[in-house]
């Protein structure tokens, strides 16, 4: 099995490492099963972490998952950074990127216009202020907080989060999550002066 089999990890049952003399492992040794929600459509080694026995990553998924880390600790440590700015758009021009087209051409808002405030905004524990100023840019900023822990399980846990969500209706939570931005956007040109 690699460098990559450690003494938790299981295929069918056994010790990744085992001579294959049969033995079943022990109750302590076999991680609970996963909700429903988070098993994998397919039989796949395993990696007991948390009490469950997960699907276990390969190398590749693992260093995208590491990546992944390492970019949405990067936005939320650059949106603590950062002063919200109190029009509600435009902090991102402390960047250094250029203020919105669109805001200057057409004067409205963007479909992504004030995000980068609602990430600084809720970084600073503005939680009401953030969810007021982009209610989708909010979840955006739950999501990215949410991954920190998920993508840290995959990338140092040998957790496979692809194998994890393969069931999942991913046409349904991509139009869903696209709709939520329309009406996130129909918002903040509401809100518009």
């Amino acid at each position: 099995m690699g460098e990559d089999a450690g003494p938790q990890d299981r295929v069918a049952g056994r010790a990744a490492d085992a001579p294959g003399d049969g033995a079943q492992p022990g109750p302590q040794e076999r991680g609970r099963a996963l909700p429903g929600w988070l098993q994998p459509a397919f039989d796949r080694p395993e990696v007991v972490r948390l009490g469950y026995a997960w699907p276990r990553a390969l190398r590749a998924e693992r260093v995208l998952w590491g990546v992944a880390l390492v970019a949405c600790l990067t936005v939320l440590a650059l949106a603590r950074g950062l002063d919200p700015d109190p029009r509600g758009v435009g902090t991102h021009e402390q960047l250094g990127l250029p203020p919105c087209g669109i805001v200057e051409q057409f004067d409205v808002p963007c479909p992504s216009c004030g995000f980068t405030t609602t990430f600084a905004l809720a970084a600073d524990g503005h939680l009401v202020q953030a969810v007021t100023n982009q209610p989708f840019g909010f979840l955006v900023f739950l999501a990215a907080v949410a991954a920190v822990p998920a993508t840290a399980l995959s990338a140092f846990g040998r957790v496979s989060l692809f194998a994890c969500t393969e069931r999942w209706p991913l046409g349904w939570l991509l139009a869903g999550t696209f709709v939520l931005w329309l009406l996130g956007w129909g918002y903040k040109v509401w809100l518009a002066p």
